[in-house]
C-alpha cells in the first residue's frame, strides 16, 4: 500500500468515526432515539458503530445489507451506479513463520491478528434478482401480529426460566404491569389481568431488566431508575418490532424525557439495548 493510499484510508476511517459520534449525539433527541430503535430491530446483530453508520448513510431506509459479491452469491446483482454504505468489517489471519509453521504468542497460542477494514455494503433495494422467477427475497414480508402475541410471551417465559428464573402471573395493584425481583430470588411477575399483546411486551421489558440490571444494587437502580426503565422499554420495543408487534404507542411515552442526556450515557445505553435485544432475539428465534 502506498503512502498516499494509507493516508486516504486513515482519513476515511476518521470520517466514519466522526459520523458515529455525530449519530450518537443526535440520539439525545427522543425522536431520533425512536428512529434508532426501529432501525436497530432489523440489524440487531451488527455492532453499534455499524448500526449508526448504516442509519446515517441510508437515512434510516436500509432493510437488508450485504457486500457486492455476497449479493451475487445470493442471486442478486447490485445495480450499476449504486453507491454503497461504508462500514467496518472484520478480518483475521494466521501468522506463519518462514517455514510455514504458525507463529505462537507467549502463551503458546497461534497468532491471529484482527483488524477492522472499511468495507462497502449495499441494501437490497439497490439490487435486482438475477432470476426474477426464482428470487427467495420476493416472498419476504414483515411478520404482522394482530390481536394476540403469536406465542411471544410463552417463548420468552420458557427461555427466562431456562436461565434459572421463575415467571408467574399474579394480580398486581397500583397500575404496574410487571416487575423483576433482583434481590436474589430471581423472579419475574407479570400482571395476570393483561391481554396477550400487553403481557408479551411486558415480559420482554422485564426480561431486559433481568439481563441488564439484575446485578445493580437497589439504591443504584433507584438513583438511575429513569435510565434503567428506558433501556428496558427500548429493548422490549426492538424485540417486539423485530417479531412484528408494534408497541410504539406504549413505548414512545417512555422516552419522552430522554432528550438532553450526556452523549456518553446515550452511547452506553444504546449499546446496552443492542446487546440485550440481540440476546433475546437469538433466544426466541434460533435461526438468527
Amino acid at each position: 500500500m502506498t503512502k498516499g493510499n494509507e493516508t486516504q484510508r486513515r482519513e476515511r476511517i476518521e470520517q466514519l468515526r466522526q459520523q458515529i459520534e455525530q449519530g450518537i449525539d443526535r440520539l439525545r433527541n427522543a425522536d431520533m432515539w425512536m428512529a434508532y430503535l426501529r432501525f436497530m430491530s432489523g440489524f440487531h446483530s451488527y455492532s453499534l458503530s455499524n448500526i449508526m453508520l448504516m442509519l446515517g448513510q441510508s437515512n434510516g431506509k436500509a432493510t437488508l445489507v450485504a457486500g457486492f459479491r455476497q449479493w451475487q452469491a445470493k442471486g442478486r446483482q447490485v445495480r450499476k451506479g449504486e453507491h454503497g454504505m461504508k462500514i467496518f468489517g472484520y478480518s483475521t489471519r494466521l501468522i506463519k513463520d518462514e517455514d510455514g509453521n504458525p507463529q505462537l504468542d507467549e502463551d503458546g497460542t497461534p497468532k491471529h491478528p484482527v483488524w477492522y477494514p472499511v468495507v462497502t455494503v449495499f441494501d437490497i433495494s439497490q439490487t435486482d434478482p438475477v432470476d426474477p422467477d426464482n428470487d427467495p427475497y420476493t416472498a419476504m414480508h414483515p411478520r404482522i401480529l394482530e390481536g394476540d402475541d403469536h406465542g411471544i410471551y410463552e417463548r420468552c417465559r420458557a427461555w427466562v426460566e431456562s436461565q434459572g428464573w421463575t415467571v408467574t402471573r399474579e394480580p398486581i395493584a397500583g397500575g404496574v404491569n410487571g416487575y423483576t425481583q433482583c434481590d436474589g430470588s430471581r423472579r419475574i411477575v407479570i400482571d395476570s389481568g393483561l391481554p396477550p399483546m400487553q403481557a408479551a411486551k411486558t415480559m420482554l421489558h422485564e426480561t431486559a431488566h433481568m439481563l441488564l440490571h439484575q446485578d445493580l444494587p437497589g439504591e443504584e437502580y433507584q438513583e438511575h431508575r429513569g435510565l434503567c426503565e428506558t433501556e428496558a422499554e427500548s429493548t422490549a420495543y426492538v424485540v417486539a418490532n423485530y417479531m412484528g408487534l408494534d408497541t410504539g404507542d406504549y413505548t414512545i411515552p417512555y422516552v419522552a424525557g430522554w432528550s438532553g442526556l450526556d452523549a456518553d450515557i446515550i452511547q452506553q445505553a444504546a449499546q446496552h439495548v443492542r446487546d440485550a435485544a440481540d440476546q433475546i432475539i437469538k433466544a426466541l428465534d434460533p435461526e438468527q
